[in-house]
């Protein structure tokens, strides 16, 4: 087991954030400040940005007809700050036919296990999320971090978003 761990590791080393990568009907292609970070079963592609050990971008996708919408995620989003109050600001995108929202929450982030235990109310935290529909399945981006540091990337994860609806050169 500790050696397929260890092959997994050293593969995540010959990729770089640089590598467009496909969510669901979505390709992506990250700049040169995104890091590459391990991803699992229901994590579809993760990326820090700047270190390795900086705040995670979760790409999820479950397929068509899974995962909520929009408002569902906004909702449950916002339901992981303290008493489910955050300043919440969200901003619909058009590129071509394809809509999108992206949200930015800012307040007391509930962190802690995704599903149930113990959870530490810390201030001054901020929620950076879009969700992509789509008839095979919407895509969502979720990241988390403190507001200060997730202010300094906030143009980076636009310009990541927006990467997906960027023209091939023929």
């Amino acid at each position: 087991m500790k050696l397929i761990a260890i092959l997994w590791a050293l593969s995540l080393t010959f990729l770089t954030a640089q590598d467009p990568f496909k969510v669901g009907n979505f390709t992506f292609k990250p700049a040169k400040a995104w890091v590459t970070a391990p991803s699992g079963p229901m994590v579809k592609a993760a990326l820090s940005h700047g270190k390795k050990e900086g705040p995670l971008l979760k790409f999820y996708h479950f397929g068509q007809g899974q995962g909520g919408g929009v408002k569902a995620n906004l909702d449950r989003w916002k339901g992981q700050f303290k008493d489910g109050e955050a300043k919440v600001t969200p901003e619909e995108k058009t590129f071509g036919d394809q809509k999108l929202t992206i949200v930015t929450m800012t307040g007391t982030f509930m962190v802690g296990p995704p599903f149930g235990g113990n959870k530490v109310a810390t201030p001054d935290q901020m929620l950076l999320g879009a969700v992509i529909p789509h008839p095979t399945g919407d895509v969502f981006l979720k990241m988390t971090g403190s507001e200060a540091d997730l202010k300094k990337v906030k143009a980076d994860f636009d310009k990541l978003v927006a990467s997906a609806f960027e023209k091939a050169a023929e």
